[in-house]
């Protein structure tokens, strides 16, 4: 399992999805590599992309559902 947390500081409605992607394509060949060494290991990456409260991008809901994946 891969965690990553991402903070932004963007007020654009969009930009949490967009630091999605980047997180997703920063470990790309990393789990690539451990799926390669390991076939029969399942491998998964959990974002968690944070902003702050005045900004409006704070995704508590997304939080939750990030967290239900780790059994938290």
């Amino acid at each position: 399992m891969i965690l990553e947390l991402k903070q932004t500081t963007g007020r654009d409605k969009g930009f949490p999805e967009v630091k999605e992607v980047k997180a997703n394509e920063q470990h790309k060949s990393i789990i690539g590599a451990l799926k390669a060494a390991a076939p029969k290991w399942e491998f998964n990456q959990i974002n968690f992309v944070v902003g702050n409260r005045r900004s409006g991008l704070v995704a508590e809901n997304d939080c939750y559902t990030q967290l239900r994946k780790l059994d938290v």
